[in-house]
């Protein structure tokens, strides 16, 4: 009996000792889940006074500092965006361009469909990020004559696409500039822009003593976001320039850079249009509006007011009385001038930038704006052009390689680089003439003889080979204005765009000869005095007329001849077989 009694007294000893047991087991997740519900409330506390805490020294800030803060985040995104645009074209040009042999019918469709997607990208890239990103893009349709026509054509729209700015930027810009907000600057004051760019607003004001004045306000924070914007775009270049060295275009955000710093800086801009005045005063068909120093700084511009029309609306200059012959001749001898004599050249005369109004004499006046891109060239260079120019127009092959070699450019290239800066055919040095000069095929004195017709019927190795000549040519473009020196770079756009602009208006004046006789002035320009100089310098100023009227009688019976054969069924119209 007594057994079973211990026996009994452990069973119950055992419960007593599973119950405890139990109970403490049971104790145990509930502690743990009890710390963890305190940690979780600790971390949502932690957040809000984190939040509320952020958010208190946000709104303490001064404008200044929020928009540091702004600017820091949106070049990370902007950081962002362009190195997976810059990824996905890299891929792109490898993975199409892969086991493809160049020269190629099949490789050049393939390049141009790649190029065509890349500079899509590009655009989108530009549009997003805004600013100088558009900046950029515009710069690199200025380099039409080694760019792929593809990017051309695609970033051209970005030559009208501007920021969009809510209108109290404007007020905040005047009050950290001036210290007072602009409707307390102006008598009255425009809101609506009445033009619009990647760097800046132009909006139409009245001072207080009753001026006219058009207001250059710089947008806000494109002082803060130079570094960094400039700094992204130059690393995914050099990146992009590693993967694939034959597109590496790092050179030309080099070439830009500084000129985009002193387009930031409004002061200088203003600077740049008072000695521009300066130095074009004795011509009386070209006006520089006067700058209003007192209601200018760094980041905002005010200058006289001119209503005009802008040169490239053809038709509304005719409507208004003005010749085309007459406005572009007057175009081409101001930046002649500008180019072969002063040497400080806009270097971006846009259409935009040119306005046209009626002045004294009743014909047309031509309104310079936006001065802010300038290059100087110095004597050396500049004397250099001019006697190329002079060589060109004598056909002094010997001439050409002098000053060409004096610019940068290696004497194989030379007669490239003449072509390209001349904009006409320039044969072959006596006695050395090429078989099957590629030249010839787009330049020579009498027209074109490649076309999309004869192009067709030639065969495939002929068509092979053709193409390889023409893809070397692109290689040595490119080569050639990387040789030259920097400040030729945005000569050669100033150049490009006054061409477009009278090519735009049925090219009724001769630039060639505007140009070149503007340049071969500039040539005979030396310190020799002497009366037998003089003599000598008269003579060959003479004989270099002699031979611009020859060409020039040349080029006007080959036009008229072509034209009449046309019109007489004899001879297909080029023109139109492009078109077609």
């Amino acid at each position: 009996m007594i057994p079973f009694i211990k026996m009994t007294s452990r069973i119950k000893n055992f419960k007593i000792l599973y119950k405890v047991y139990s109970s403490q087991m049971q104790t145990i997740p509930e502690k743990k889940l009890s710390i963890g519900k305190t940690k979780l409330r600790i971390l949502k506390y932690g957040i809000v006074l984190a939040t509320c805490g952020i958010t208190t020294y946000y709104f303490s800030l001064s404008n200044q500092e929020k928009r540091f803060y702004k600017v820091t985040f949106s070049g990370i995104a902007h950081f962002i965006r362009s190195s997976s645009i810059c990824a996905i074209i890299s891929l792109d040009y490898w993975w199409s361009l892969k086991g493809l042999n160049e020269g190629t019918e099949e490789y050049e469709n393939r390049i141009n469909e790649t190029h065509q997607r890349a500079a899509n990208l590009i655009l989108q890239g530009c549009l997003k990020n805004g600013g100088l990103y558009i900046k950029f893009g515009q710069g690199l349709v200025s380099m039409d004559h080694v760019l792929p026509k593809e990017f051309i054509s695609t970033l051209k729209v970005l030559q009208d696409k501007c920021l969009t700015r809510s209108k109290g930027e404007v007020k905040q810009l005047f009050i950290e500039d001036f210290g007072k907000a602009h409707t307390d600057i102006f008598k009255s004051f425009d809101e609506e822009p009445i033009a619009a760019a990647s760097l800046a607003q132009v909006f139409k004001a009245e001072t207080k003593d009753g001026m006219k004045v058009a207001v250059k306000a710089q947008y806000i924070d494109l002082q803060d976001r130079y570094i960094g914007d400039i700094a992204t775009i130059q690393c995914l270049l050099r990146l992009a320039g590693f993967l694939f060295p034959k597109f590496n275009f790092e050179w030309i955000l080099v070439e830009l850079k500084d000129t985009l710093k002193q387009e930031l800086d409004f002061l200088h801009e203003g600077k740049n249009s008072e000695q521009c005045a300066k130095e074009l005063e004795h011509f009386p068909f070209v006006y520089i509006p006067k700058i209003n120093w007192d209601l200018s700084s760094k980041r905002i511009l005010t200058a006289e007011f001119i209503d005009g029309i802008k040169i490239n609306e053809k038709e509304k200059l005719v409507q208004n009385g003005f010749t085309l012959a007459d406005i572009d001749y007057k175009l081409f001898k101001i930046f002649s001038e500008q180019i072969f004599h002063t040497g400080f050249v806009h270097a971006d005369p846009h259409p935009g930038n040119v306005l046209v109004r009626h002045g004294v004499d009743n014909k047309a006046q031509l309104v310079l704006l936006d001065h802010g891109l300038y290059e100087f060239m110095p004597f050396s260079i500049r004397h250099s052009l001019c006697n190329l120019w002079k060589s060109i127009v004598l056909n002094d092959h010997y001439g050409m390689k002098k000053y060409a070699l004096e610019l940068g450019v290696e004497e194989r290239d030379y007669r490239l680089f003449c072509i390209a800066i001349a904009q006409r055919y320039i044969s072959s040095p006596p006695g050395s003439e090429e078989k099957n000069d590629v030249f010839q095929l787009f330049f020579t004195s009498k027209g074109p003889q490649m076309t999309s017709r004869v192009f067709k019927n030639l065969s495939g190795d002929e068509k092979e080979q053709i193409r390889l000549k023409i893809i070397a040519i692109h290689d040595r473009s490119i080569a050639v204005f990387k040789a030259i020196p920097s400040k030729l770079m945005l000569i050669t756009r100033n150049i490009n765009t006054i061409r477009s602009i009278a090519r735009n208006h049925g090219d009724p004046v001769d630039r060639y000869t505007i140009m070149a006789r503007s340049a071969v002035q500039g040539a005979f320009v030396s310190g020799k005095s002497g009366l037998l100089s003089k003599i000598a310098g008269l003579r060959s100023r003479i004989y270099f007329e002699i031979k611009l009227w020859w060409d020039g009688l040349q080029l006007w019976l080959l036009k008229t001849t072509i034209n009449s054969m046309i019109s007489l069924g004899f001879m297909a119209d080029v023109s139109q077989e492009k078109k077609n």
